[in-house]
Order: structure tokens, then sequence, then C-alpha cells
């Protein structure tokens, strides 16, 4: 597949030159138009001609007519001769060059990904230009030029924070140009991530959540089900010799797949109401408290825990995909599986852990002119398999694209396959603003309780008050 794509990348480059060439012969010779030819990405919606240039030595009639595409006027001109002609097909989009801006927060290795991607949506759009910024502070930065116009066309951020820019009026609905068939080629998590209140502002184009990491030389065969997960931490806990049973970080994200495995929830999106409180959170906060922490090195410092894996002093790690690459440098042998499901009085539940997805947000600087072009990059960008495969491969980021999910090159992807199903049991990150109150609350919950300070009942009752306090205040 990457192989592939390469070859094509190489083609195209090989016709621009080509283009070039002819280009440069007809403005020498003072006249002929411009052809086109089909893009190479059945996903691109770019609308182009296809006819052919005459080169003769005889007299040669033309017409010329004018279609007016994507904001820009291309001509067409037909060249007919009854002599030999020599015909040649090129690519050009004329018209005015649009520039779009795209801030984002992501490190080096990981944006020149998206750069290698966006050169090649330049080649099939050459009136298109995107320019990447990096931000290091990406919510500050928005926050303080957009409203004053300064900002950027499209930034890149998790769907967690479409509630507080929409609310804001720092994004941009592009509700007119989002189909059903389109909405329809996402998985159906990613489908609800780009929408917020009746309107979409931006495109998803993967997403994360954790998983069952586990180390091959330790465990041989990944647990089943939550019985057997808890043999294997049972099997290698020896915390006098520094070996402990699990390695997770301790916080309201990596807690959330126990939180609301048996039907609880710290905040119903729908509702907006909280839950942390609710008979089954509690129940979900008991079961990891009373069969996951006791195996566990009681300290809530991430690194610490992501050390313990690292360093083979636990046999498996609960964490996202981000982490894979720091595994790979340890040297540890290991494979992911989705969290194991519980079976309990009969029934069977699964771990719900929340889930993020990732957006190219549309921005309310982003003017009315280059909103058919930003549209070109968006569908282009999140609905070409090339991209999604790419981007699977290349950042380890998990696909949403529906066409790339069953695909063999993903599906054979131990890492890759086990993130995609670990999504089906998944808890989308809340896209209410109200969402920003529950954190801390949760957070201080389950540090007084490790800390001896409140029972798990009273720490629970408690961050629901104060969730409840801030909410209505």
């Amino acid at each position: 597949m990457v192989n592939m794509r390469k070859g094509l990348f190489t083609l195209l480059l090989i016709g621009v030159l080509l283009f070039g060439v002819v280009a440069s012969g007809c403005i020498g010779g003072g006249g002929g138009g411009t052809t086109s030819s089909p893009s190479k990405t059945s996903s691109s919606s770019t609308s182009q001609t296809t006819t052919s240039q005459a080169q003769t030595t005889t007299s040669i009639s033309t017409t010329t007519s004018q279609t007016t595409t994507t904001g820009a006027t291309e001509t067409t001109t037909t060249a007919t001769t009854t002599t030999t002609t020599t015909t040649t097909t090129t690519t050009s989009t004329q018209g005015e060059k649009i520039t779009i801006v795209l801030w984002h927060a992501m490190g080096q290795a990981e944006a020149q990904t998206f750069k290698d991607l966006i050169s090649e949506f330049e080649i099939e759009h050459p009136n298109i230009d995107i320019q990447m910024e990096y931000k290091a502070n990406l919510e500050t930065a928005l926050k303080a030029a957009i409203p004053a116009g300064k900002g950027p066309d499209l930034f890149i951020w998790a769907h967690d924070w479409i509630g507080k820019f929409a609310e804001g009026g720092l994004l941009k609905p592009i509700d007119g140009y989002v189909t059903e068939d389109f909405t329809n080629s996402f998985i159906p998590i990613a489908q609800d991530a780009f929408e917020y209140k009746g309107h979409y502002y931006g495109v998803p184009f993967a997403a994360e959540t954790v998983a069952l990491i586990y180390n091959k030389d330790m465990v041989p065969n990944p647990p089943q089900n939550f019985d057997e997960m808890k043999t294997i931490m049972e099997q290698h806990y020896d915390p006098d010799n520094g070996k402990y049973g699990i390695a997770s970080p301790i916080d309201p994200y990596f807690l959330s797949a126990w939180a609301q495995a048996f039907g609880g929830y710290y905040f119903d999106d729908k509702t907006e109401t909280p839950g942390v409180n609710l008979t089954e959170t509690v129940e979900g906060f008991r079961f990891f408290f009373d069969n996951i922490w006791p195996y566990m090195a009681h300290t809530t410092d991430y690194n610490a825990q992501v050390d313990l894996f690292t360093s083979g002093n636990a046999p498996m790690m609960i964490n996202g995909p981000w982490i894979i690459s720091k595994v790979k440098e340890a040297g540890i042998n290991f494979g992911v599986v989705p969290l194991p499901p519980i079976n309990k009085d009969g029934k069977t539940y699964y771990p719900r852990p929340y889930a993020g997805v990732k957006l190219i947000y549309v921005t309310s600087n982003a003017p009315d002119e280059k909103m058919q072009a930003i549209w070109e990059f968006l569908k282009w960008f999140s609905t070409s398999e090339d991209v999604a495969v790419t981007l699977a491969f290349q950042n380890g980021y998990v696909p949403v694209l529906n066409s790339v999910a069953n695909e063999p090159d993903i599906t054979s992807d131990p890492v890759i396959s086990a993130y995609l199903q670990a999504l089906q049991h998944a808890y989308l990150m809340p896209k209410s603003t109200k969402m920003a109150a529950v954190w801390g609350p949760v957070g201080q919950a389950i540090t007084d309780y490790i800390g001896g300070k409140k029972t798990l009942e009273q720490a629970l009752n408690d961050a629901q008050k104060e969730i409840l306090k801030a909410l209505s205040s």
C-alpha cells in the first residue's frame, strides 16, 4: 500500500515536469491552450476537464469555452486540424492561488507525515497552497488570534474542543458541505465527534483510546477475559523485588474504562448532567480499586507507571497508541488487545475507556471565498484511503474511515487493529463545555480515596456536589 502510494506520487511528479516542458514550448510558440487530466485519487472532488492540446504545421481553428469550478475560471481550448496532430494530456488548474493556513501542535516527525501528504494534495490541486504552522500553546494562540481576525483557516486537535470553541464563536459551520454520504463514510464514534448541537465544524481523520499492551515474553497468550487478566497480575506481583502485576496511569481519563464499565459515567453529553456518584459509577471505581489497584505500584506518576512496563517490571500496561513508539524503543516484544470483558453475576460487561477523535477544525476566520477550496482539502484528507493508511503506519493513528477499517493492511496489523477494536466499546469524550467542570473534582476524588482521606463513596459524592456547584454558578 505504502509502496504503491510512493509510486503514484513519483508518476505525478513526472507528470508535472512534463507539463512544464510542454507549457514552455507553448509560451515560446506564442499560442496554445492548457489541458487537464483526471486526478489520481478518486476521493478528490475537484472538477476537471480532459482535452488534448494539438501542435500542427497547418491551419488550425480553435474554439474557447470557459467554465467556473471551485471559484476559479478554467479555460479549455480545443484545437482541430486536418493534418498530423501530436496530442499531449496534462493537468492544470487555472485561477488565482488560494492559500489555506493550518495551525497544529504536533511534534516534528508527526507533522512531517502531514506535510508529505499535503504535498500530494497540492500536486493534484495546483491552485491551492496549504501552509502548516506550529504553535506550542495552540489553545492560547487560537483564542488570542481568531477574535482579532489574525488566526488560521484551519487547526488540528481532538474533538473535545468543539463545544467550547463553537460556543466561543471561534468556529465556522460547514453544514452546507457535509452530506449524509460523507458522514456515513466514517465509523460511528467518529460520526458523532464532529457534530455539535446540530452543526458540523470540521472533519474527523483518526481516533485514539486505551487498550491492554502486554509483554509477549512474560505473557505468551493475552487474557481473553478479566479473570485471566487478574491471574496474570497475581502471578507477576512481587513488590519486594520491584515487580508488579500491571502498570497504568492513575487519573480520571485512564480510570474511565472501569468507572463506565457497568453503566456509569462521569458526564452524559446528551443531558449535560454529571453521574460521578451514580451507583453504577461507584461500582466501576470499586471494581478497579478492588481488583487492579492491589497489584500496581501505588504511584500516580505517569512516567513511573510507563517505566515499569518498558523496563520489564510489569507484564502488562494500559495505555494508548501514542505510547507505542516508546515501547518499541525499549525493545519490548509486545502485543496489544482491547481491555478484556468482565464476567460478573452471569453478565458480561466491557470496560469503556474514553476515546478522542482527531479533527481538522474550520475557524470563523475562514473567508467565504476560500470555503470551496477548504472543503476540497478537508474532503480529500478525511476520505482518502491513502491518507488514512499512511497516517496509521507512519504516525500510529487509528483510522476512522469505514473503507479502511476492513482493509487487509489494517486488519493484519496487530497494533492498529487492536486499538480499532477497542473503539467499539469506547465512550466518546464529552463535547459539552460543561465537561470542564468534571475533570478536577473527579481527579480530587481519586486522590482523596488513595490518600485515605475519604471513603470511595464520600469522595465521589463530594465530587458530584462540586461539579453541580460549578455548573450552577
